[in-house]
């Protein structure tokens, strides 16, 4: 989902202000801005910051969600108006993004396996050679939820679909192309998906 920022909303004195800017003059706005700000005069300063903060931060945002989609782009979307794809690993997701002034995170969605669901059919398939105790299914949930949790990760999660989950996972804007950061989002995902591959190719089987 692509965020125009080049209209933006400022606030004077209990007044709204909406207007439009053309690309060339948004850059023009912020070298203006940095040259203030660069200045030892502090007249104005707090109000420059502001400005400085509702007009590049949207802008530089917005370039790098552009960025992070040109470096993982799996295809372009089949019908107009669907959402963007990108390939981390060996999976696919739709790329999201918040809608407010400044966007903080760059939503990646798709499919996992549901633990919850999973842990409640264990007794069924005991016989099966397949399955593990309970108790290891909920370590590598509480695990995954922590690794996830520890990268500065949000997790939403929506539809339900037997034993997998629509999960969107909010990825911090600041570390979307740090390669080290996708990488390490990559090895949760397949860890977290290899626990139970054995399990869910069993319960389909059947």
């Amino acid at each position: 989902m692509r965020i125009d920022i080049k209209e933006s909303t400022l606030k004077i004195k209990d007044k709204i202000k909406t207007f439009e800017l053309e690309e060339s003059k948004l850059k023009l706005l912020l070298d203006l801005l940095e040259t203030e700000l660069e200045k030892d005069d502090n007249s104005n300063l707090e109000e420059l910051k502001e400005l400085n903060l509702i007009f590049k931060e949207p802008y530089l945002n917005e370039e790098v969600v552009n960025n992070f989609i040109l470096k993982y782009k799996y295809k372009e979307p089949k019908y107009r108006g669907s959402p963007q794809s990108v390939k981390l690993g060996d999976k696919v997701y739709s790329v999201y993004c918040n809608e407010d002034d400044t966007i903080k995170y760059v939503g990646v969605c798709d499919y996992i396996p549901f633990y919850e669901n999973l842990i409640k059919v264990i007794e069924k398939y005991t016989d099966s050679g397949v399955f593990k105790e309970k108790e290891f299914y909920i370590n590598k949930l509480n695990n995954f939820k922590n690794d996830i949790n520890n990268l500065g990760i949000e997790i939403e999660t929506d539809d339900e679909c037997e034993y997998r989950i629509l999960t969107i996972f909010h990825l911090p804007i600041e570390k979307v192309l740090d390669n080290n950061f996708i990488s390490s989002f990559i090895k949760i995902i397949e860890e977290y998906e290899k626990n139970v591959e054995e399990e869910l190719i069993y319960i389909y089987k059947k």
